[in-house]
């Protein structure tokens, strides 16, 4: 990852919005795929907080959840990707990976063209096509599939102001950072803190193009710049709580997970997003890994 990073400058649209009800009044005709990159294996120390007293005994358990990667095609601002799902496999069609040396491994298991590379070269798109990846923080899971993207050209990351400042301290690795996952050479883009406001129950947030279609949340807590996003597709809006809310379980009982930076904040935004989807109902939740939503096709259609 490159040390020098450019502040996001997002297409100019005089376009203001002061509620959801005018959000939603207006959506945006956005395409989106689901890569399923691959499966972790991992438990309670990671996903849901074992001593919440609200947290189901079917839980605490380590269990094989899915990581995925998504393709989103705007209208007029072209492709971009949500996350870059686990790294590509090796010859026993594994992909773990360690924090430090052989400590703290994350087991992992996929299938060759799985990874977010794979699939997009299926799909013919290039690295040209694809404007950037929207990062939701910067643990392996989600940015493992950098590597085989960059052998691929020229890729921009985009990230919270707050994940930036963090994963570039020392110690970083005691957040869950990586520096294997961080040294890719990719150009760096923020999403400054001075170009998020305020939006009602959800908070503070930012209009990426300004024109209403896609919506990033302040979702910190998990870590430090924790993002989530809403998509105002014209199919109906989608929220991603990415690891904000690891299971749907911790996001309909408020419960945070297990591995976070501040407690009191990942409570907050999970509380803040399960009353958003109460008084929207016709926004569709996908949480950050939750097994029972997936079917094992490696794309799903999530909005046409």
């Amino acid at each position: 990852m490159k040390k020098e990073a450019d502040a996001w400058s997002r297409p100019k649209s005089d376009r203001k919005f002061g509620n959801w009800e005018e959000v939603f009044s207006r959506p945006t005709r956005l395409e989106v795929i689901a890569f399923l990159t691959g499966y972790v294996f991992t438990g309670p120390s990671i996903l849901i907080d074992r001593e919440n007293p609200k947290t189901p005994e079917d839980q605490k358990r380590e269990q094989w959840v899915p990581a995925l990667s998504y393709l989103v095609k705007h209208p007029e601002n072209g492709y971009f990707l949500l996350d870059s799902g686990v790294p590509s496999i090796d010859s026993e069609n594994r992909c773990d990976f360690s924090l430090i040396g052989p400590l703290f491994n994350a087991p992992c298991r996929s299938e060759k063209g799985r990874d977010s590379a794979g699939q997009l070269d299926a799909l013919k798109i290039s690295n040209q096509q694809l404007n950037f990846v929207l990062v939701s923080h910067l643990h392996w899971d989600h940015i493992g599939g950098m590597e085989a993207l960059r052998k691929r050209g020229p890729v921009r990351v985009l990230i919270s102001e707050e994940e930036a400042e963090d994963a570039s301290r020392a110690f970083g690795v005691f957040h869950g950072y990586s520096s294997k996952a961080l040294s890719f050479d990719f150009d760096l883009s923020i999403l400054k803190k001075d170009q998020f406001f305020e939006m009602p129950i959800l908070g503070s947030v930012h209009d990426l193009y300004g024109d209403g279609s896609v919506w990033i949340i302040a979702a910190h807590g998990h870590t430090e710049g924790e993002l989530a996003v809403l998509l105002n597709a014209s199919s109906g809006p989608i929220l991603f709580t990415f690891d904000s809310s690891h299971l749907k379980a911790g996001f309909e009982n408020e419960i945070p997970p297990g591995a976070t930076v501040d407690k009191k904040k990942s409570v907050d935004i999970i509380r803040r997003m399960n009353l958003f989807s109460k008084t929207f109902p016709q926004v569709k939740v996908v949480y950050g890994h939750e097994p029972t939503q997936w079917k094992k096709e490696p794309t799903i259609s999530l909005a046409k």
